[in-house]
């Protein structure tokens, strides 16, 4: 058994000044726990075994290719004719707009993977078409921040794929985890836009009533946007492509349309480039320092101080919702990616305590971090949204935070029925 080490509390206490000093959290992983190591008189060699353990997993071959998505789909611009096709269809309802709003950002998400691009980029578009119809600005850009969070829950994700590195589970079966969630969240997000409209009495006219030619040519015109989430997501559901696959894939199909649809040129090709590979070092980075941190997690014990003392609870209710209160709390003030890698030994030990599996513990807590792009007092989604739309952050906030509510029911549910999370893995044979 781990004996747990007294100066635990010096080490974590090392990471939060360097933190608080605004030194980059990859860097401040390997400072405390480069303290560790001296104080332990520990073998250097395990910062080479840790980070080359890192980048040699196969699975990590994934992230690249998603980031480059990412990247080119804003660049390219095809998020535009996405979103101009489910306002034909959906912009004469009530409140059409901002369902089209959430459903544009479900079809973007089974590209991207990632919460901030969709922010960034499909979500100057539809506030722009919100705004014009005489929506309220600030509850458009509340609406596409917080829509923008299923981005890293329908696959594929980019934070699944580094959870299951992290917990060495099977990378498809996250991603076939993560469909179920993703349509609730979407769904109880469209929920609460009605109830906030007929509650708050909150300007969402709707727009003319579109042709049947008008809305065959829309989705005409979509078609190459919403090919690429059918291509990916029959070659997930069928094993016809590994998740390092399914990402060049993506990639190559959305330069394929750029160069179809005439859109591609050197210079937008060179900023997703130049984009990927920034992102992707700094993923590798945090994701090499985590593996130590880690290691240093667990061999100071503090994983099976902690878990014995929720466990001492009894009761499972309890412990999971603390768990998931401490992980919300924490994406208050920190990134989704970094707070998976830190507690990845202590939310997999629970997970072995509560007789939990891996995947639904990673799909809770990717869920659970992913809130964290909303909520004050940084809100990454709601900032990136604002700055691309001239928006103000404090305006749009009152609107942002409400839909905290329809996304922690999802979280409960995803939290207590493992059947939301395990029955397409298990149904598609790659959960046991």
């Amino acid at each position: 058994m781990t004996s747990f080490d007294p100066l635990i509390l010096l080490y974590f206490g090392t990471f939060v000044v360097l933190i608080l000093l605004q030194i980059p959290i990859s860097y401040a992983m390997l400072l405390a726990s480069l303290e560790y190591l001296v104080i332990n008189h520990e073998s250097f060699i395990i910062f080479a075994q840790k980070s080359a353990n890192s980048f040699a997993d196969f699975n990590m071959l994934a992230l690249p290719s998603f980031l480059f998505v990412g990247c080119y789909m804003n660049e390219v611009g095809l998020t535009d004719r996405l979103f101009a096709m489910l306002e034909s269809w959906l912009g004469h309802l009530k409140g059409g707009l901002a369902h089209a709003n959430v459903l544009a950002s479900m079809v973007f998400a089974g590209m991207s993977g990632s919460a901030l691009a969709d922010a960034g980029g499909l979500g100057t578009i539809e506030v722009k078409a919100m705004t014009k119809a005489g929506y309220d600005k600030n509850f458009s850009i509340a609406v596409t921040a917080a829509s923008a969070g299923i981005g890293p829950i329908i696959p594929p994700s980019i934070n699944f794929v580094i959870w299951a590195f992290l917990s060495q589970t099977s990378t498809m079966a996250m991603f076939e985890a993560g469909y179920i969630p993703g349509i609730i969240m979407g769904v109880s997000m469209m929920i609460w836009i009605v109830i906030a409209m007929k509650t708050q009495n909150i300007p969402c006219p709707k727009t003319r009533r579109f042709s049947w030619r008008e809305k065959a040519s829309a989705t005409w015109s979509a078609m190459p946007a919403l090919g690429g989430p059918i291509i990916l997501v029959a070659g997930i559901t069928t094993g016809v492509f590994t998740p390092a696959e399914c990402g060049t894939v993506a990639a190559m199909y959305c330069v394929a349309m750029s160069l179809a649809l005439r859109r591609f040129n050197w210079g937008m090709f060179t900023r997703a480039l130049r984009a990927t590979v920034a992102s992707t070092g700094m993923v590798m980075c945090l994701c090499a320092a985590g593996m130590v941190f880690n290691w240093l997690i667990v061999t100071s014990g503090i994983t099976t101080v902690v878990t014995d003392a929720l466990m001492a609870l009894n009761n499972r209710f309890l412990i999971l919702l603390l768990l998931n209160l401490l992980l919300l709390f924490m994406g208050c003030f920190i990134g989704a990616m970094q707070i998976e890698i830190m507690m990845a030994p202590l939310l997999m030990n629970i997970a072995t305590a509560l007789g939990m599996s891996y995947v639904q513990m990673g799909v809770m807590v990717v869920l659970n971090i992913t809130i964290g792009i909303i909520t004050p007092p940084f809100a990454p989604a709601l900032f990136v949204t604002c700055k691309a739309t001239n928006g103000h952050f404090d305006s749009a906030l009152k609107y942002t935070i409400q839909f905290l509510i329809p996304l922690f029911v999802t979280l409960m549910l995803v939290a207590y029925v493992p059947q939301i999370t395990e029955f397409l893995p298990r149904l598609l044979g790659t959960l046991k």
